[in-house]
């Protein structure tokens, strides 16, 4: 891998550039499967590019000038990572690349990073679209090194239904709607139907790659590089799943002779729509016939959340103990620390994002990204912000938890009661059958508001099973475009309200919860996650009697689950950290 520096890596950029005929050149966080796991092509080009490492975001090169894009929820990391003699910092939520550009430019991109949506935003704007030869970010960068990686099945007694089942409802409802083919290219879809994963990848275990269906012959290929030959995989799939090679997807477009297709234009990378319409066919834009199926939950994959929860719970329960009797730690060694009691979990083979911890100021960078120099040791009075997660084969976890070291001010604990009656609020609603996420993210934001705070990001997304920790369709949030599916039994959603105030301190408080029935015609949140929350941190005077016995009740729940599975040592912490309020 190339050590250039940020200044040659943008030289070089814009040599490819010059010579593919472009103003422009835009570079997405997405890769080529529109993932947030960039093992599959060797690499975040965002970040190789700028040295930026969050985990949303895009740059815009020109031959002067060039700008990164990020939201809230990375303003602090940008700001202390990207070279700002070099790249303009922009937020989204005042400039878009689409605005920043003048209108007329030739903007170059690449067809496998973009979705149809995305080009028609820029083509509305009033730029010239140039689908480029050679990403020039990839010309600069050379050889990846790609990794050879070899998938598992699935196993039935985690995924519920098999690889059959899921591929005749899925072809049934492509029919249903008088289509004959479909181009499904997310992992975690391709993963999901084929009943795959990749335990050997961090963070998202899923295979890479894309699947081209045949609605009218019920048959699906598989175009990837992952190792599929195990005989578990060969079992599964039968005659029912061809794999091919990732390379032979364009004359794999060609070989399946159906005229009508349907594609999601907001998930999946805009070469696909091209090459299908160059063919012949009549493209139709649909919503991934995978995705409502994936989010609401089956009864097994929901049993298997409850179980895995209960061990990482464990888990929980052993790291918020160690670092509350432990004296000394930095901020990246309970990073490490988190990860190596998730460890000694058998089940837990490997993290769902990297942990992010911040101690009073460094709280407040909103999914971590702390630069080195700016580590602190967890010592004084403060708050200390933790989040982290795991992947089991039986689910996937993420959870956040704020403690209170020393004794925390007035402030971080009024503060801190706010972000637990908005989390609350939400947590304990009944709501009808139909209702989004965007009509509830209010609830969680009234008491925050009413205290004069808000925070920069969603208040809660849907989480996948062994899959993204990140999953669609349902989101809580202010962005109605992002939250405007209705929530179904099944779902899992977190709920994750917070507090950040820059140079001061950051409160995030975070559950799972199962969207289930309450009664006829309403739905109701069920916590699967399980770890007390820190009543130290609380101004209990600032709490209503009903919100008091939600966290009871929530903190009973902990306690008669964990108990009989904890030493005794971490049995009397839990016992203070759960005793009523």
């Amino acid at each position: 891998m190339t050590t250039k520096t940020p200044e040659q890596r943008l030289k070089a950029v814009r040599a490819s550039m010059k010579l593919q005929g472009v103003d422009a050149f835009i570079v997405p966080y997405a890769d080529a499967f529109q993932s947030r796991n960039r093992t599959s092509d060797g690499g975040n080009r965002l970040q190789w590019l700028t040295d930026f490492r969050g985990s949303a975001g895009s740059a815009v090169i020109t031959a002067d000038k060039a700008a990164v894009f990020v939201d809230g929820r990375y303003a602090l990391s940008a700001r202390s990572q990207i070279d700002a003699n070099l790249y303009e910092i922009v937020d989204e939520t005042t400039g878009k690349p689409e605005t920043w550009l003048p209108r007329g430019t030739v903007l170059g991109y690449d067809a496998f990073l973009h979705t149809k949506a995305d080009l028609d935003a820029y083509a509305l704007a009033g730029l010239v679209l140039k689908a480029c030869a050679q990403n020039p970010v990839d010309v600069a960068w050379g050889d990846k090194g790609l990794p050879k990686l070899r998938a598992i099945a699935h196993e039935i007694k985690f995924a519920g239904r098999s690889v059959g089942e899921k591929i005749d409802a899925v072809c049934a409802a492509i029919r249903e709607v008088g289509d004959e083919a479909a181009a499904i290219t997310r992992p975690d879809s391709v993963s999901w139907l084929l009943n795959v994963r990749v335990p050997e990848i961090p963070v998202t275990p899923v295979v890479h790659g894309y699947v081209l269906i045949d609605a009218v012959a019920a048959h699906v290929t598989l175009f990837t590089d992952v190792d599929c030959t195990s005989p578990a995989i060969v079992a599964a799939f039968g005659n029912r799943v061809t794999v091919r090679a990732l390379a032979d997807i364009q004359s794999g477009i060609a070989d399946i002779k159906r005229k009508a297709w349907q594609i999601d234009d907001y998930n999946s990378p805009a070469w696909f729509r091209a090459m299908l319409e160059t063919g012949g066919a009549t493209v139709r834009h649909a919503l991934d016939p995978v995705t409502w199926p994936k989010a609401c939950k089956n009864d097994v994959e929901q049993a298997g959340i409850r179980a895995s929860h209960i061990r990482d719970g464990v888990a929980l329960a052993k790291l918020l103990h160690a670092i509350d009797t432990r004296k000394g730690l930095t901020e990246r060694d309970i990073e490490a620390l988190v990860l190596a009691m998730r460890a000694e979990e058998a089940s837990c083979f490997t993290r769902s994002f990297d942990p992010i911890v911040g101690f009073n100021e460094n709280g407040a960078f909103i999914h971590g990204q702390i630069p080195d120099d700016k580590i602190k040791t967890v010592e004084g009075d403060g708050l200390l912000l933790i989040d982290s997660g795991g992947q089991y084969l039986d689910g996937t976890t993420d959870v956040t938890r704020t403690l209170a070291v020393g004794v925390p001010s007035p402030e971080m604990k009024r503060a801190f009661t706010t972000v637990l009656r908005g989390h609350i609020a939400l947590a304990h609603a009944v709501f009808p059958v139909g209702t989004s996420g965007g009509q509830l993210d209010a609830l969680a934001r009234a008491p925050l508001w009413e205290a004069g705070y808000d925070y920069g990001h969603g208040t809660g997304h849907g989480v996948g099973y062994c899959l993204n920790v990140h999953e669609g369709p349902c989101n809580f949030s202010p962005r109605v475009t992002r939250a405007a599916e209705p929530l179904k039994p099944g779902i899992l959603m977190s709920v994750e309200p917070g507090v950040y105030l820059e140079g001061r301190f950051g409160i995030r408080l975070e559950n799972l919860y199962l969207v289930v029935p309450h009664s006829e015609g309403f739905l109701k949140l069920d916590a699967v996650t399980l770890a007390p929350f820190d009543k130290r941190a609380l101004d209990l005077s600032l709490m209503r009697d009903d919100e008091k016995e939600w966290l009871n009740a929530y903190h009973a729940k902990v306690f008669d689950t964990l108990s009989p599975l904890l030493p005794s040592n971490i049995l009397r912490w839990l016992t203070a950290m759960c005793a009523p309020v």
